[in-house]
């Protein structure tokens, strides 16, 4: 496992989070992560390198009184090494200190790799989301309760 600095990301670090998205193979639009990293509503936490490297981010809201995570990437060279898990942990951890009872999120069907990665941390499917995505994928609804146990980590 790789332990990186997970922080807050600022507008200093709207350059390499733009980069970073673009190494997603479902980049969000340029003019959404801007708006959300200079005064938006959507928080951001990165995973950093100890010489400031943006190796992944979390990308931390709210629906419906809940803590949802709209999105989750690590660099593709970075995968594998437990940033994924250290980001959603933090995003669970700051969801909790803001009162969140429930943390949910929306994944790809097709990503096995990712529901992987939220069943290992207790989230649930609560539900499927027909077309949810704008090129017509569906989505998995899943869903665990706040705070996080890492204890039934699996």
């Amino acid at each position: 496992m790789f332990l990186a600095d997970i922080r807050f990301c600022a507008e200093e670090h709207l350059s390499q989070v733009l980069e970073l998205d673009q190494l997603s193979p479902h980049p969000w639009p340029e003019r959404v992560i801007v708006s959300d990293l200079c005064g938006g509503r959507i928080s951001y936490l990165g995973a950093f390198a100890a010489e400031g490297q943006l190796l992944g981010y979390a990308a931390l809201g709210e629906e419906r009184g809940s803590g949802l995570l709209m999105n989750l990437l690590v660099a593709p060279e970075r995968r594998r090494l437990g940033l994924g898990l250290q980001l959603v942990v933090a995003a669970a951890e700051f969801a909790s200190d803001l009162g969140f009872s429930l943390l949910a999120l929306r994944v790809r069907v097709a990503n096995s790799a990712a529901i992987a990665l939220y069943k290992s941390l207790g989230f649930k499917t609560r539900a499927m989301q027909e077309r949810f995505y704008s090129n017509g994928d569906p989505a998995r609804y899943m869903s665990v309760r706040l705070p996080l146990s890492l204890r039934t980590l699996k």
